[in-house]
């Protein structure tokens, strides 16, 4: 299917939408069901990824019972492994349906499994004409301690597609975040020749610009001005146009690799413009098991909300 439009939308608006279904993640923050409380009565098919990783903790999964309250159905998979998201999106938007909205909250949603619903949206057709994906985040309040973390992994989300080429010289786009230090091993690996770097501002955690400045120093000490970008964590589609501004002006020369560490609205952003460009890469960072406050991932705000549609090509845009 193709991408045909992108917007911003007030997440109470889902509340006068017809949804079809929700798809959500259970993890140990208790923003993973902020959204479910408020419109779970309101949609018919509920669906919770859970992972059976070896190493993943049960703990992380303590709101489970939650989401069975409000009707869940738990559905596992592993991180890199795509037959279960690929099933479940066949059997939601292969109906007779003409339109079909999907509500899907990646506030804590492992990269990977937000990218494998995208790419399994636009590598296949389905008898809906029209899917609405509606991305929904929600935002926390960010740790104020960092320190240097162990790297679990560095490389390509989807590796079958983000792989490099090494045909073109390399431009990297990376959104920095918190973490002392983190982009540097990526750095390090891509060796890019130009490097551009995206400074969040979070209207519900104003000091957290200020933090990541002072955790990132070592790094932008090293870049001219032009180099350095400014964006609003909280408006998505300000996010999209800059990230096209500059990966239309770097993609023709250069092979333009993204990696998109803080808030997860830069994130989404970087993979739906993947989908219109995809010679676009995207790379991401994993860091070992961290500690975190006990207050971590409490909800510090409304959901951040995208509406993404996508159509069967013959069947035009609207």
């Amino acid at each position: 299917m193709e991408l045909t439009h992108l917007n911003q939308t007030d997440y109470e608006e889902l509340r006068f939408e017809k949804i079809d279904c929700l798809i959500a993640t259970c993890d140990s923050q208790p923003r993973c069901y902020f959204l479910a409380e408020k419109v779970h009565s309101l949609i018919p098919i509920k669906i919770l990824l859970t992972t059976h990783e070896p190493d993943h903790k049960q703990s992380s999964c303590k709101y489970l019972p939650i989401f069975s309250d409000y009707g869940f159905k738990q559905y596992t998979t592993a991180e890199n492994e795509s037959t279960v998201i690929d099933k479940l999106l066949f059997d939601l938007c292969n109906t007779s349906t003409h339109q079909l909205n999907i509500v899907i909250d990646y506030s804590c949603m492992a990269k990977k499994w937000y990218a494998l619903i995208i790419d399994s949206i636009t590598r296949n057709s389905y008898r809906a004409s029209r899917i609405n994906l509606f991305f929904s985040y929600t935002p926390k309040v960010f740790e104020r301690k960092s320190g240097k973390h162990t790297i679990h992994y560095v490389g390509p989300i989807l590796f079958n597609r983000d792989n490099l080429k090494d045909k073109k010289p390399v431009s990297m786009i990376a959104s920095l975040d918190n973490n002392l230090g983190s982009i540097m091993e990526a750095i390090s690996i891509v060796k890019p020749q130009r490097l551009l770097v995206f400074i969040p501002r979070c209207s519900h955690d104003p000091d957290y610009t200020q933090l990541v400045l002072e955790n990132n120093k070592s790094l932008l000490e090293r870049l001219d001005s032009n180099s350095i970008v400014n964006y609003d964590a909280d408006r998505p589609e300000e996010i999209n146009t800059l990230l096209t501004s500059y990966c239309l002006d770097q993609r023709i020369a250069s092979e333009v690799i993204i990696v998109p560490q803080g808030p997860k609205t830069f994130s989404m952003m970087s993979l739906l413009l993947s989908v219109r460009y995809p010679d676009v890469k995207l790379w991401e960072i994993i860091l070992k098991d961290q500690k975190t406050s006990s207050g971590h991932g409490l909800p510090a705000a409304n959901p951040i909300v995208v509406k993404v549609s996508f159509t069967n090509d013959e069947d035009g845009t609207d």
